[in-house]
């Protein structure tokens, strides 16, 4: 809605109208407001170049929903990226686009227990993939749902199991009006599966193994099959990756990470690296950003440090220090250790200024004096950098001008 549209407003002289307008003016304004809040500490457009997003935190609060109105709040903080998704099992519940590339940090709300798909295991997956023009990084977190909310019938999925074996195994028949029993199963009964060893543990669906990054297949023979044999299941081992935790990358299977506590996990060694990087204090230009040492570097940075004290010592602007009619290029602190004057403007401007109040020895009508230069030339006499040579210049102006008698 635009503001001309409460042109009625103005052309009404009552206390009504007016208020109706301020009330008005302020909804517009709160319903402006976005939830996320980007956090323009750094460069964001330096920083981006060559990098692609880098997901810090991401967290859920609960794990495990408790009752059918429970849902999860999920926290994250997402530097470099152009375009954020969340999705929790299967359903988008986020999307942010941010064509700044500045740091996103925010909340987003879960669905409730009640509306998310239950199988025997009652976990489910929340996902979190952040994109920019150099890539895509994607963080998984996995949640469950309290036993006593999955329907009956539904449980004795086993651990190994990351996505549930569905349809549950029925009677089979060749067709409905026959009593014999289908090839390869018993009345009533599963067939046997293949039995996922302890290495190669979680049974799953290609498309799913995929989709988590389960690339290692341990045998072709199926751990389950749908009864209809149109779905198959296989026995993969979960890859190994690099972990951040505690500001250190090991290489571990995504799941030892979040034993870990690990902040983030990739099968990429250089991603985990460059995420696992602290962020610090990088003072550049005289001003001070928040970024790791590699995006300091990368934005020209002359200082950087995890302590934010310290780099604001080191990044005072540096400027222009006149002492004895001499100029130099300091701080202001090191500029008053030397017993200078300090100048933050550019040298051109200070040069003029510096020289005017440099003090010299002055020879004028015969005397020598220390003054500055202005006042020495004011007065029409000549500066000269030391006693001695002052006292000469004014002999040989004595003797070049005898007195008059």
């Amino acid at each position: 809605m635009r503001l001309s549209d409460f042109q009625w407003v103005r052309s009404r002289n009552s206390v009504f109208g007016l208020c109706l307008y301020l009330v008005l003016l302020g909804l517009i304004i709160v319903g402006a407001a976005e939830s996320i809040m980007p956090n323009d500490v750094y460069s964001a457009e330096s920083a981006m170049a060559g990098n692609k997003p880098v997901i810090q935190v991401f967290k859920a609060e609960p794990m495990e929903l408790d009752s059918p109105a429970s849902a999860a709040v999920y926290t994250f903080k997402v530097k470099l990226a152009t375009n954020v998704q969340i999705s929790e099992a299967g359903t988008n519940i986020k999307n942010i686009s941010n064509p700044s590339g500045a740091t996103l940090q925010g909340t987003a709300n879960g669905l409730p227990a009640s509306s998310i798909p239950t199988d025997g295991s009652g976990k489910f997956v929340c996902t979190i993939v952040a994109s920019n023009e150099y890539g895509t990084n994607t963080a998984a977190l996995e949640l469950s749902i309290a036993a006593n909310l999955i329907p009956a019938g539904q449980s004795g999925s086993t651990d190994n199991q990351t996505k549930p074996r569905t349809p549950n195994w029925l009677l089979q028949f060749s067709t409905p009006s026959t009593s014999t029993p289908s090839t390869g199963s018993k009345t009533g009964s599963e067939p046997v599966f293949f039995t996922c060893p302890s290495s190669c543990e979680a049974c799953l669906k290609p498309e799913d193994a995929a989709s988590r990054g389960y690339t290692q297949r341990c045998s072709d023979q199926p751990c389950y099959y749908s009864p209809d044999n149109q779905q198959k299941w296989y026995c993969y081992s979960e890859p190994e990756g690099w972990c951040c935790a505690n500001e250190k990358v090991s290489q571990t299977t995504k799941r030892e990470c979040t034993q870990m506590a690990g902040s983030y996990w990739s099968t990429n060694q250089n991603e985990a690296l460059q995420a696992c990087q602290p962020v610090g204090w990088c003072c550049r230009d005289g001003n001070l950003y928040q970024a790791t040492k590699d995006q300091c570097a990368q934005m020209g940075g002359s200082y950087w440090s995890t302590n934010q004290n310290e780099a604001l010592q080191a990044c005072q602007p540096v400027g222009w220090c006149c002492r004895d009619g001499n100029l130099y290029q300091s701080t202001q602190a090191q500029c008053t250790q030397m017993g200078g004057s300090y100048w933050s403007t550019n040298q051109a401007q200070v040069v003029a200024s510096c020289r005017q109040a440099a003090t010299c020895w002055c020879c004028a009508s015969g005397k020598v004096f220390q003054t500055t230069q202005a006042q020495c030339t004011q007065s029409g006499g000549a500066c000269y950098s030391t006693q001695s040579q002052a006292d000469a210049a004014c002999r040989q102006t004595q003797i070049r001008t005898p007195t008059l008698k």
